[in-house]
């Protein structure tokens, strides 16, 4: 059924974790000092939104562990995620030109430096559309998919979280997490959270890791458009050595592939359900398909019911029985209409994402 023209609907990502009103109060911090944000463009190319913005927190490595106490932690863990950005793309022909293209990087996932034994954790081959828990913690995928929790705003009522998913792929650093452009900054030069932090392997574990910079693209940052709907993020400390990471790859042959999306979903699209724990690891498996989000750009869609807290979660294609695959996509966008589920291309945008976290 062919859908609607592109309807997009744009929400900031932070939800209350002081609501007075809603009967839920959690105390306002005291801490008024705001990071210095620096940014710089890099990777010029001949499409001026595909530019990389570099975000930089001027908050010290200590000052940034400081601030996430675990009451703290707790405070945004109970935060309520929303608005998964919508759309209405519609699924389109495969495009010629993309039989023939080869990955521009094409990387493998990596096991931790001390690794145990990770054999039979894939799910079920069966497609998976209903969202469902995902149960083997402690080993890939999960142990390298997790939380991506950063500070909004602060006001006079309190401090405002923002929950989103990410996933640490392999990269020569050892440091780089891959998400979705609108869980680091708001779009149409809204700016940029502060105090991004990730929790791997959440609920098994709640350690936050103090992220240093995040990076995204001058068309998602100063535009808000969804085909630059790619970010990344680079944590303080080498957590690939704990935690393993994913393969990555770009450039697809296609756009139909054996998909696992991973995320934190708080409620089920586009039904609107909400979930009594947004805190587990959930999936959908299926095979994706060409969806057209316009300007020529070509993403790919799949039939999941993941929603709000489940973006920027990883695309895994190829999830072995050792739980490990390719990140070839990100939980971006939703149909309100239909269980539809979108990530931009992962081309040459998402390349130059990759490069400049990666550094």
């Amino acid at each position: 059924m062919r859908l609607s023209s592109p309807r997009i609907v744009i929400a900031g990502t932070a939800a209350a974790a002081c609501a007075v009103a809603g009967g839920i109060a959690v105390a306002a911090t005291n801490d008024s000092a705001k990071p210095v944000a620096k940014t710089g463009a890099s990777a010029q190319t001949a499409d001026p939104n595909a530019q990389v913005v570099v975000h930089s927190e001027g908050a010290s490595a200590a000052s940034v562990q400081a601030f996430w106490t675990p009451a703290r932690i707790k405070a945004a863990l109970a935060t309520k995620p929303k608005d998964m950005p919508a759309s209405e793309v519609a699924p389109t022909s495969e495009p010629a030109a993309a039989a023939n293209a080869a990955p521009e990087i094409d990387i493998e996932g990596t096991s931790p430096d001390a690794s145990t034994s990770a054999a039979n954790t894939k799910a079920s081959t069966q497609a998976v559309v209903n969202t469902r828990v995902w149960t083997k913690h402690g080993r890939p995928p999960a142990r390298t998919i997790g939380r991506l929790i950063a500070v909004d705003h602060v006001d006079s009522q309190g401090t405002w979280y923002s929950l989103c998913s990410a996933t640490v792929v392999t990269a020569k650093n050892k440091r780089t997490l891959i998400t979705a452009g609108h869980c680091v900054n708001r779009g149409k030069n809204g700016g940029w959270l502060s105090h991004y932090a990730f929790i791997p392997d959440l609920p098994k574990n709640k350690k936050a890791w103090p992220i240093q910079d995040v990076v995204a693209l001058k068309g998602w940052t100063q535009k808000g458009d969804f085909r630059y709907d790619i970010a990344g993020a680079r944590v303080r400390a080498q957590i690939q050595r704990t935690t393993g990471s994913q393969g990555i790859a770009f450039n697809f042959k296609h756009r139909r592939y054996g998909i696992y999306s991973f995320g934190y979903p708080a409620d089920l699209l586009p039904s609107g359900k909400k979930l009594p724990n947004y805190n587990l690891l959930r999936y959908c498996s299926g095979r994706s398909y060409p969806v057209n989000y316009g300007g020529g750009s070509i993403g790919m869609g799949l039939n999941c019911t993941m929603g709000h807290g489940a973006s920027g979660g990883p695309w895994i294609y190829g999830l072995s029985k050792k739980g490990y695959g390719r990140v070839v996509g990100v939980n971006s966008t939703h149909s309100l209409r239909t269980n539809q589920m979108n990530t931009p291309n992962f081309g040459s945008v998402a390349v130059a994402v990759y490069k400049a976290t990666a550094k």
